[in-house]
């Protein structure tokens, strides 16, 4: 079989449903309008679904100026992207940078989600954060992603995943879907594991 791009996925907020697409530009640092917006918790600290997992409900849409969410059990919000006049400092893992904070009506409408008080911010300038120094070169960016700007998956990895699933202990979790892994390309045609070379 040859070498093929079967799915395209971003996620215009971290931790939050995300969108499949026919085609995407790539900036350097992702897909575009991957990841720019993010969770954070009262520290400035990333949120994510692993804590809150009600935020996989929340459908984020990118507008021509800013996002537009729609969630459980609330109205839509539009929220304008920040111009960055007022930065605030913000954790990625190990990754600190500054941040555009969203404004309280976006706080109120994510924590109501949440049911904790939690902060909506934008990556308004995405040059400012840098990847893992030993795995990426001087000019390399990233947005709010994990960590590098693109998350490549196979789809013979994840077949190979659920058997593993299905011949284990585990069995009752499996299959795993795909967007599981929140993946931003996922390609056909290759042998298991090939995405780790």
């Amino acid at each position: 079989m040859p070498l093929a791009v079967t799915d395209l996925y971003r996620y215009p907020v971290k931790s939050c449903r995300g969108e499949q697409r026919v085609a995407a530009p790539v900036e350097p640092w992702g897909l575009a309008g991957d990841r720019r917006w993010m969770i954070v918790d009262v520290y400035g600290d990333v949120v994510t679904a692993r804590e809150y997992p009600r935020l996989v409900l929340v459908t984020p849409f990118l507008t021509g100026g800013g996002l537009r969410l729609t969630g459980p059990g609330g109205s839509d919000l539009t929220v304008s992207a920040p111009g960055g006049d007022e930065l605030i400092p913000v954790t990625v893992w190990q990754s600190r940078v500054l941040a555009a904070p969203a404004g309280a009506a976006a706080d109120a409408w994510i924590s109501a989600v949440t049911g904790e008080p939690v902060r909506l911010v934008y990556l308004d300038d995405p040059t400012r954060r840098r990847p893992n120094p030993d795995y990426s070169r001087d000019g390399d960016r990233v947005s709010f992603a994990d960590g590098y700007p693109l998350l490549l998956t196979t789809d013979s990895s994840l077949a190979k995943l659920n058997e593993a699933i299905a011949a284990g202990p585990g069995a009752a979790e499996g299959p795993l879907p795909m967007r599981r892994f929140r993946p931003n390309v996922v390609v056909a045609g290759t042998d298991p594991w090939a995405e780790d070379g």
